[in-house]
């Protein structure tokens, strides 16, 4: 996974779009994805100034942006995944997953920083999608097994779970860095 840049009047090709709504475009992906650094201005010789796009950007508006068929977190979400697994394979580090526990009814509103009602939405949407029940009592206490707790985060809290992903993504690619400033 090399870092290629396109010339900004190609990128701009790919999608027909004019220089307006591509500066709105590039405006918005700075805005969403403050840690990413998509664009390189260089000056040629002439003193003129030309504007990079990163490859990477260009597959996200592919991918995420323009991607009208699934919902816009879903489809980031896939997107990180996808790269995260690219970088993880680069730098030879085992795929990281995330350990899901059981978790108490009480707890859950703490975990995900959520109020109680959302929590009950969550829950009964939850049962909606598993055919067995996903939660049991412990005590006297009402917990949600591991994989409901993966459920809420992976596909009801998504925004939490990108915001995740996006830290840890950065977090590879600072070291993919430090060992290309190793190397070099």
């Amino acid at each position: 996974m090399s870092e290629e840049w396109i010339e900004r009047k190609v990128a701009q090709e790919i999608f027909s779009l004019t220089t307006k709504q591509f500066g709105r475009v590039m405006r918005n992906i700075k805005r969403r994805h403050e840690r990413d650094y998509y664009l390189w201005i260089k000056k040629d010789k002439d003193k003129k100034t030309k504007m990079y796009v990163k490859q990477e950007c260009v597959d996200w508006l592919k991918e995420v942006y323009f991607n009208k068929e699934e919902h816009y977190l879903t489809s980031e979400i896939r997107f990180y995944k996808k790269k995260i697994f690219d970088l993880e394979n680069e730098l030879g580090i085992d795929h990281k997953r995330k350990k899901y526990q059981s978790f108490s009814l009480r707890f859950l509103p703490y975990l995900f920083g959520k109020n109680i009602n959302a929590i009950h939405v969550a829950l009964h949407r939850m049962k909606k999608v598993f055919p067995y029940s996903i939660t049991f009592e412990d005590d006297g206490v009402i917990c949600v097994k591991e994989e409901g707790v993966r459920w809420l985060y992976e596909n009801y809290f998504k925004r939490d779970y990108l915001e995740e992903l996006e830290e840890y993504k950065f977090e590879l690619e600072i070291r993919k860095s430090n060992v290309n400033v190793k190397t070099h």
